[in-house]
């Protein structure tokens, strides 16, 4: 019964979280140096999200082959169908943005929750569905950056722009993964995805005659989406003890049809209010194809090792409300990550370091992002470390990770990243009848 309402509790918790999550982002205010992200969110439908648990980012990894049949994850849909037990899990991060360009630095800080599953066992480790709801991409940022610009009496005119943005792209998914005999799963889902982002700019001059200049862009819309996975299982591979998962999956292009409303702060009557500018815009936001794949291998029970890759087709990125061109900017994206992880609470020892498994990381990601004929990639080193419940097989993971983000290179930006991650895997052996009382 206390498993239960912790279940509920985690439940109500991070899907008020997700619903209320706000992120921005700051590159040289002291105001905005905490709640905030990646300056290259500012760009399109914002920045690819990792909705992975801590542990598939201690690994470094995506997670389509990383084969529990104890808890659960996102990544791979045919996964689903060989859990034992009905579980709870969410995720949550703490990211710092250490940022740089030519002329100043700046140190930002980021919160928030990654996303929420719920899976259950209608036929144990045969038949598994699962109800999620994560983010696919995310805006938070917020810019200022300073200019001029010639008056009537040939002088010229200061001001500063602040950018800010938050919001992006979510699903909300329900699918389900079979086990179609001891080799071979498989998994699909489908979800409903819809953007929520808002943009505004404020301009401020160096001059009260021009007052102030505020804009604000609100885009709204959901479509169908649907991905599939897939899972191959096999034993005995070099020795009598060893096995090796193999899986993928795949996450199919869709169009949001979305509606843009644009408004302007007045002040009406000495109280401040939002004007529409225009009326509302229809148009699509075409979201790429995405196809991840890789396998881990188990030498033993004590180790596994996993090599994973991801593609993403953002060239074919398009939407009919960039006015900053972002389609221009976008190219494919490629990504590889290689993780190992070691099990030595499997080893009976009475060792308090053997109450935990750990796990050490890398990968490179390529990037989104081409801008000034620059590549926008990523380099990750993680560590991790998972305490396992012996009774329940509940789990509690955290990973540590640091990133190198952009470039300096024409004006452009660069990143570190410290980014500490969360998870939570509640599991319980429910609808279970003991033959004994």
């Amino acid at each position: 019964m206390k498993r239960l309402r912790a279940l509920l509790f985690l439940t109500v918790f991070t899907v008020a979280s997700l619903l209320g999550t706000t992120m921005l982002h700051a590159q040289t205010e002291e105001a905005s140096k905490s709640n905030s992200g990646s300056f290259y969110s500012l760009f399109g439908v914002g920045y690819p999200s990792q909705s992975n648990n801590a542990r598939e980012l201690g690994l470094s990894i995506i997670g389509v082959s990383l084969d529990n049949t104890q808890s659960n994850t996102l990544q791979n849909p045919a996964l689903w169908g060989n859990n034992s037990f009905t579980t709870a899990s969410s995720g949550f991060h703490l990211s710092r943005y250490e940022s740089e360009d030519p002329f100043t630095s700046s140190t930002n800080a980021n919160l928030g929750a990654n996303y929420f599953q719920f899976t259950f066992p209608v036929l144990r480790q045969k038949l598994g569905i699962s109800a999620s709801m994560y983010s696919v991409t995310r805006s938070n940022y917020r810019y200022f950056q300073s200019d001029s610009l010639a008056s009537p009496n040939s002088d010229y005119i200061n001001y500063v722009s602040d950018l800010r943005g938050d919001g992006g792209i979510n699903k909300l998914e329900i699918g389900f993964g079979w086990k179609i005999n001891r080799n071979f799963s498989i998994g699909y889902a489908p979800s409903f995805a819809f953007i929520s982002q808002n943009n505004s700019e404020d301009v401020y001059f160096d001059r009260s005659a021009y007052g102030t200049s505020s804009l604000n862009s609100s885009i709204t819309g959901g479509t169908f989406s649907q991905r599939f996975g897939a899972l191959a299982s096999f034993s005995k591979i070099a020795s009598e003890r060893d096995r090796m998962s193999i899986g993928a999956s795949v996450n199919l292009p869709f169009t949001i049809d979305a509606q843009r409303e644009v408004t302007s702060s007045k002040i009406v009557n000495q109280v401040e209010q939002d004007v529409a500018v225009s009326e509302k815009e229809s148009g699509d936001i075409k979201f790429p194809v995405e196809i991840n794949a890789g396998l881990t291998y188990y030498p033993s029970s004590l180790v596994n090792i996993s090599l994973e890759g991801q593609f993403q087709q953002w060239s074919e990125y398009e939407s009919d409300f960039d006015t900053d061109n972002a389609s221009i900017m976008m190219t494919d994206r490629q990504k590889l990550g290689l993780g190992v992880e070691y099990h030595p609470y499997r080893s009976s020892s009475s060792s308090f370091f053997s109450n935990f498994r750990y796990s050490l990381g890398s990968s490179f990601d390529s990037g989104h992002l081409t801008i000034e004929n620059e590549d926008i990639s990523t380099l990750w080193l993680s560590a991790g470390l998972g305490l396992v419940s012996g009774r329940s097989r509940s789990t509690v993971d955290i990973s540590a990770r640091y990133g190198i983000r952009g470039t300096t290179t024409n004006n452009l930006i660069s990143e570190r990243i410290w980014s500490l991650n969360l998870s939570v895997n509640l599991s319980e052996l429910m609808f279970f009848r003991p033959k004994f009382n």
